[in-house]
């Protein structure tokens, strides 16, 4: 059993509180605990609770009050009855003003001062408040309450005290100020203020203090201050050698990782942030900030910058790996890092997060430290990390955007060009071999999405086998089911990286993750999101953007409306495609991409009653589909030349992959729209393009692919280009197709002489 009365009364069996609502159980509690194991006599209890009122029936009632409060403490033994008294038992460690008296004993035996900062600050961490909270009005309880408020600041000027003597004025101000100023009259705490702002360089605050309070004391008391406050103004005064801060150690910290000996590239990007941190005209704290996908090289490029920069900042570089999607740090396991790096001794850390901040901060003013932040998790992680004085430069490193961190220039990175990963290859393979063979060397940095970890492993594969050709791994990687296997040395593993990208997503975002990297197309708009999980618009959108602000999606560029379009990086895609494959069922899959065929049928049927051509019959309804939000519809008709012209990509690889999953009535509905618009606009090729993946897919599908649809248009288009004997070839293999049933209507009747 905890009792706690150092703030509002309560008692804690274990985690759990104990229910003390009444107001009269509360009460004695409160009494008995200021003489715990001590009888307090039955007169004096009635007294205390009833405040000198003549009640005949109060002991009666006391009897009462006692019983209940057992039965809520749930240990009938923990108050007795003896010698006409009530006692409450409390064992060792149980009442937290015993244990706050105990540590505050203790700390004056301690002779390191730094150890004694440790003791008294664990012991204030006990207050809550003002002692017993809502019962002062009990006078036997607010003398009890007056005396532990004392012995409190008697607590605080020994923490003071001691933090002086460690030379950590700086930091103590702000607290000691507010501190000094709810007990303008104490001159002990005066005193220590007084000394605090000498000590920290600022004398004619520290004087200031003397005056304010030398007239408060004149105004009010008719007295001058003591005499130990007199001869701490003196000595502030005659800058007394006695008042110096002592020094603590400030030891310069060079923790950056080795540089890259093999960097490539980035010229652009290094030569940014160099100018950026390395700015002398600053007011305020450099702040850059690294961003992009897993393995793009963000670290790399931020440990090669700050090597640069070790000379713009003699007092140390400091580094820290924030763990962003594996247990992130948290800011206070990483100032109590920072602060022993910088010298405060271990037991000199304060345990509250905000006053670690302080101190460190104080520890940063008026130096010039190059401080790296990699791996950052978002901005509530970084605030606290962040010096508070100019002079200092941060750069920072993550998979998110980071938008909401006010100062910070963004320096976005992207995947290599192809000329920069080929050198980063031959770097790592010897550039002989990829002399030697050029185009599987293009082959291979394209097939590791021009990504710096992957070319990295990569270039590390072929240099661990001398033996191999270049062709060999070409061939290894043209898999996309196999390739991210391929893509993993060591603790060098792309699938890893990507995957605590993905684990740091919610539930939702990683599903839609997963279904989008389903899709063949090359880019697509948000809508599509909207189909593939079957939410509206307005959300799909909003996880489409978690999905960039984590660079698990890249943006392509703008619509015909003036939507935005994105894509995946090819990696990005095979690793989405795998977790696709682990976490949903096949029915699952196929569901989610018939809604989004559904969605660019309904699309292009709107378009196409703005093309008008009776050419084609569409047995087909595309109103039986799953249909984007009308909004998305309406954007169409506004333009719908336009939006084929940058949908039909997207359009045509629908249509393959549909027949590829056994979708095969939606990729023929998808390919009969696409004809309208090519015969309008005369675009033959593109048409002839469609006719063979429509072909291609009813072959792969079998004769069933075809049920219900009009197989007029492989010949309608043969017949406008006038190429009459592929026309008739087409004619001969969709009958063979469709095996003569009826229903479908005739195609030679079509061909003109």
């Amino acid at each position: 059993m905890d009792f706690e009365i150092l703030g509002p009364l309560r008692a804690r069996q274990g985690q759990q509180p104990v229910q003390l609502s009444a107001p009269m159980p509360r009460m004695l509690l409160g009494v008995l605990l200021t003489r715990a194991n001590t009888p307090v006599p039955v007169d004096l209890l009635v007294d205390a609770l009833w405040a000198g009122e003549r009640d005949p029936r109060a002991a009666k009632k006391l009897q009462l009050h006692v019983h209940r409060l057992r039965r809520v403490l749930g240990d009938p033994g923990r108050i007795r009855f003896d010698n006409g008294g009530y006692t409450l038992r409390v064992d060792s460690g149980e009442l937290d003003a015993e244990r706050f008296e105990s540590a505050l004993a203790d700390s004056t035996d301690i002779k390191e001062p730094a150890r004694a900062v440790g003791v008294l600050r664990t012991a204030l961490q006990l207050w809550r408040g003002d002692p017993f909270g809502d019962i002062t009005d009990l006078p036997l309880l607010r003398a009890e309450a007056d005396r532990l408020t004392e012995r409190r600041l008697a607590g605080l000027a020994a923490l003071y005290r001691a933090e002086l003597a460690c030379g950590h004025a700086n930091a103590i101000i702000p607290e000691l100020a507010e501190l000094a100023a709810r007990h303008p009259m104490r001159e002990q705490l005066q005193g220590l203020l007084m000394t605090a702002l000498y000590q920290a360089g600022r004398q004619a605050e520290a004087l200031e203090v003397y005056h304010r309070t030398r007239s408060a004391l004149v105004e009010q008391l008719g007295l001058e201050p003591g005499n130990e406050l007199q001869r701490l103004e003196r000595a502030i005064l005659t800058g007394d050698p006695m008042l110096q801060a002592p020094t603590a150690p400030f030891i310069t910290p060079a923790q950056l990782p080795a540089d890259i000996t093999d960097f490539t590239g980035r010229r652009v990007q290094l030569a940014t942030v160099a100018h950026l941190a390395a700015a002398a005209d600053r007011v305020a704290t450099v702040l850059v900030a690294i961003t992009g996908k897993a393995g793009v090289g963000k670290t790399t490029l931020a440990v090669r910058a700050a090597h640069r920069l070790r000379t713009h900042y003699p007092d140390g570089q400091l580094f820290v790996d924030l763990r962003a999607q594996a247990h992130p740090l948290t800011p206070a396991e990483v100032l109590a890092r920072f602060l022993r790096s910088l010298g405060v001794d271990r037991m000199a850390i304060p345990d509250d997060g905000e006053e670690r901040a302080a101190l460190y901060r104080s520890r940063l003013a008026d130096r010039r430290l190059l401080i790296v932040l990699d791996n950052a998790e978002c901005e509530a992680q970084l605030r606290p990390l962040l010096p508070g004085t100019p002079g200092c430069a941060v750069l920072i490193t993550s998979r998110t955007r980071l938008a909401g961190l006010t100062g910070a220039r963004l320096v976005d990175l992207d995947v290599f060009e192809v000329d920069q990963a080929v050198e980063l290859l031959a770097r790592l393979a010897g550039p002989r071999r990829v002399a030697t063979e050029p185009a599987a060397a293009k082959e291979i940095v394209r097939l590791c999405g021009f990504l710096p970890l992957a070319l990295r492993i990569a270039g590390a594969r072929l240099g661990s086998r001398r033996h191999w050709p270049l062709s060999r791994l070409e061939a290894d990687l043209v898999d996309e089911q196999h390739r991210l296997d391929k893509l993993r040395l060591g603790d060098l593993d792309v699938r890893a990286s990507l995957a605590l990208s993905y684990h740091s997503l919610d539930v939702t975002a990683q599903r839609a993750f997963r279904l989008l990297g389903l899709l063949e197309v090359r880019d697509f708009a948000p809508w599509v999101a909207a189909a593939m999980l079957n939410v509206s618009q307005w959300r799909a959108e909003e996880l489409v953007d978690s999905l960039v602000d984590m660079h698990l999606l890249d943006v392509a560029g703008h619509g015909a409306s003036g939507q935005l379009r994105y894509r995946f990086h090819d990696l990005l895609r095979a690793y989405a495609r795998e977790v696709a494959t682990a976490q949903e069922t096949e029915a699952d899959r196929r569901t989610a991409l018939d809604r989004a065929f559904g969605g660019w049928l309904a699309l292009a049927e709107r378009a196409v009653r703005h093309l008008t051509s009776s050419t084609f019959a569409h047995t087909f309804a595309a109103g039986t589909c799953w249909r984007p939000d009308e909004a998305i519809l309406k954007a169409v008709i506004t333009d719908p030349c336009g939006w084929f012209k940058i949908e039909w990509p997207a359009v045509a690889s629908a249509v393959e992959q549909a027949f590829s999953v056994g979708s095969g009535q939606l990729g023929w509905a998808l390919g009969v729209r696409l004809a309208r618009v090519f015969l309008v606009r005369g675009y033959y090729d593109d048409w002839r393009q469609v006719c063979e993946l429509m072909l291609t897919g009813a072959r792969r599908a079998g004769s069933g692919a075809a049920d219900g649809l009009t197989l007029r248009d492989p010949t309608e288009l043969h017949r406008l280009a006038l190429r009459l004997d592929e026309a008739l070839e087409g004619i001969e293999e969709l009958r063979a197709g469709v095996g003569g049933r009826a229903g479908h209507p005739p195609v030679a009747g079509s061909i003109g002489s």
